[in-house]
């Protein structure tokens, strides 16, 4: 079990670093309009949205998350700094952890319409390529891919101990899990086809006036990246193999 270093209240400073404080944490699973509510909670202005997309970017960031799938010390809080609020993967695996950080923070919990619809949707995109080898072997030259995918791997992994194995009804038990884990009306249950008013209501912020709640269809473009990720490993590859052949090349002429 991932621990949380121990600490006293901070004291809050008047530095750019401690502007920003977690207020929202996301306990939902990945396919589970994941995208469209971070759009949602940064317009309601609780971003920056702290999402899986924002790794590819933060190879450390990754590592420390491939730590806490590890069961080694993490220090959400410090991990957590400059976001307003977390949504997706790899946080909704650590919300508690990540709530104990940040006692103040509100848990989302989003949902689908039903177990089948979340798995179908899982298996058009992550379940393609959490175990696939092949991709961890085209991606292993560029150093934030191959992080991600190991810690994609891991994720995989923690679900199917948790869930016993990865199927419709995993979606399920974890909502189940999560409203047990904590109090009446402290956890929102929330479908992103709900829109506006529900989350409005459980933050306590106004309804944004003209503007439609986002509904963004994120799966042909995680497919597309998971495809750009192939390619440019696979050309990675042929660059390595290249500057292999050559130096072999120049040492025999050499000798």
């Amino acid at each position: 079990m991932t621990t949380i270093t121990s600490r006293k209240p901070r004291e809050e400073k008047n530095t750019e670093k401690n502007v920003v404080k977690l207020r929202v944490i996301g306990a939902g699973l990945p396919r589970t309009g994941t995208t469209s509510l971070k759009a949602a909670l940064e317009i309601l202005g609780f971003g920056p949205c702290h999402h899986m997309v924002d790794l590819f970017k933060k190879p450390n960031r990754t590592l420390e998350f491939i730590r806490a799938y590890d069961g080694e010390n993490v220090d959400f809080y410090k991990l957590m700094e400059g976001y307003g609020s977390t949504v997706d993967a790899p946080t909704c695996d650590f919300y508690k952890e990540i709530h104990q950080a940040y006692p103040q923070a509100k848990i989302i919990l989003s949902v689908r319409d039903s177990d089948e619809k979340w798995f179908e949707s899982l298996q058009n995109t992550i379940g393609s390529v959490a175990t696939d080898s092949f991709y961890y072997f085209a991606v292993y030259p560029l150093r934030f891919l191959r992080l991600q995918s190991r810690m994609g791997w891991k994720c995989w992994k923690r679900w199917s101990r948790y869930y016993d194995g990865i199927k419709p009804s995993m979606h399920g038990q974890h909502n189940k899990r999560v409203i047990n884990e904590n109090k009446e009306g402290d956890v929102l249950i929330f479908n992103v086809k709900e829109g506006w008013l529900p989350l409005c209501k459980f933050l306590e912020v106004d309804i944004p006036q003209d503007i439609p709640f986002p509904n963004i269809n994120d799966t042909k473009e995680f497919n597309r990246k998971i495809l750009l990720g192939k390619i440019l490993g696979s050309l990675s590859w042929i660059a390595l193999g290249t500057l292999l052949i050559s130096s072999i090349y120049i040492i025999m002429k050499i000798l």
